[in-house]
């Protein structure tokens, strides 16, 4: 029984990783029965098929919503049904509303519990149709129920009690796919994201021993030099060593031939610079929380990332609790001045290098100091945007910052603690990846009181 479920949900997913507007009613309904099947990859297999349906054509998505939602447990909001649930909420949160509101008071109760935890009781979802008036009309219950059309208009808002930003931090690091001891031609590729003069990058999907399909994102590189093989395979190797910090993106296999190759988790979302622009500053800070102690953690084990910019840093997406914010993932750890040699960089601005990425042979070579400068570029994006019409776009900060008056009116420890992340000499920069992530700490702490 546990085999037929885990053959119908590598199916499933294989389809919906592959074309999801392709995924038939009866892959779905099929789908709903295996959110209860007895084996938990089965179950997350579901969930994420779901997910990616619903990412793409909600309209397939929706009309499961009375079914899944009669699988839901409001006590673990982590299950698959809840997960599914939230998936597709997260895609047509509007529709997902509608359809809650044609079962009994109490399961759509616990299915929003189950989706906001504990925003759920101050959550909005506006639901306008013909029958508002301009000015709108409550929808909600007596008894405090705030979901519902709450005013005239046709936009949709989320926890209007706290900015629009109705998320917290997630309980959890993402679910990583399973490393495996594969050769490169053993990954399928299935969408290109990125082909340049030295670098591709493909989505690939890829199968374990047991069976199963999971999604990887496969970076392959034309090597410079024939030492490039050796120091990559180790650079590689020592990111292998410390993946498992939550916001250290997982390494999932890599290799040196035909040509240098690695593969890693998935996460689509890449850099920060959203959370800058949409004045999200909550959300901001623990991200960059987590993303500093990533570098404590990896530090402290001998190993830096050498190239450490914005990019660097994906934020996952459904396949992460759907009502937290997005977990940062550190990635490109270590191999990225490698590719330098002799070449300038194919995805790196300059606005983003350090002086000693520009003249090492005036500040010296790329150490420990040029990720806590790295820190202070990814910090300014995400607190911030992305300021790249700032300044010439080419020479390092040198120590300049910047900010927006009210964000230095909220935290006016900040500037001085960018301008130590971005001196230009790295005697004048926090001596220690520790130290950094102790100073930003205290440069935020008005925002924990």
């Amino acid at each position: 029984m546990i085999d037929d479920d885990r053959r119908d949900a590598n199916r499933i997913l294989s389809a919906a990783l592959d074309d999801p507007k392709t995924v038939s009613k009866t892959e779905l309904d099929r789908a709903v029965g295996l959110l209860d099947s007895d084996a938990e990859r089965v179950r997350l297999g579901a969930a994420w098929g779901f997910g990616l349906v619903a990412e793409t054509a909600p309209e397939k998505a929706v009309p499961y919503v009375s079914q899944i939602a009669a699988a839901v447990d409001a006590s673990d909001p982590h299950a698959a049904a809840a997960r599914a649930l939230a998936y597709v909420a997260q895609s047509n949160p509007e529709a997902v509303e509608r359809e809650l509101r044609t079962l009994e008071e109490s399961a759509a109760r616990r299915c929003r519990k189950a989706m906001w935890g504990q925003f759920a009781d101050r959550t909005v979802v506006e639901v306008p149709d013909g029958r508002d008036g301009p000015d709108g009309a409550s929808t909600g219950r007596s008894d405090g129920d705030r979901w519902g059309w709450v005013g005239g208009g046709s936009t949709t808002a989320y926890d209007t009690d706290d900015g629009g930003d109705r998320r917290g931090p997630p309980t959890d690091r993402p679910v990583d796919p399973p490393a495996v001891d594969h050769e490169y031609d053993r990954y399928t590729p299935i969408e290109t994201i990125h082909r340049g003069p030295t670098a591709r990058t493909f989505k690939v999907v890829y199968h374990t021993p047991g069976g199963d399909i999971h999604p990887g994102l496969f970076k392959t590189f034309d090597p410079p030099g024939e030492s490039f093989r050796p120091a990559f395979d180790r650079r590689i190797g020592m990111w292998d060593s410390v993946d498992g910090h939550d916001a250290i993106l997982p390494v999932l296999g890599w290799g040196t031939t035909p040509d240098p190759w690695v593969v890693t988790a998935c996460e689509p979302t890449t850099g920060v610079a959203a959370l800058g622009e949409e004045r999200r500053l909550a959300a901001a800070v623990w991200t960059l929380r987590t993303v500093a102690d990533a570098l404590r953690f990896a530090h402290e084990r001998g190993v830096i990332h050498g190239a450490l910019v914005p990019g660097a840093v994906v934020r996952s997406s459904i396949l992460t609790e759907p009502g937290a914010w997005r977990y940062p993932r550190v990635t490109d750890w270590g191999y990225v001045g490698l590719l330098r040699a002799g070449r300038p960089p194919e995805s790196i601005p300059g606005r983003y290098l350090a002086p000693e990425h520009v003249e090492p042979e005036t500040y010296g070579a790329v150490d420990g100091a040029t990720d806590v400068y790295g820190f202070g570029t990814v910090a300014l994006e995400a607190l911030a945007g992305d300021r790249g019409d700032v300044g010439d776009g080419r020479a390092p900060r040198n120590g300049e910052v910047a900010l927006p008056a009210d964000l230095e009116r909220r935290l006016p420890d900040l500037g001085g603690f960018l301008r130590r992340c971005l001196a230009t000499r790295k005697a004048e920069r926090f001596g220690t990846a520790a130290a950094m992530a102790g100073a930003f700490d205290a440069a935020t702490e008005d925002l924990d009181g």
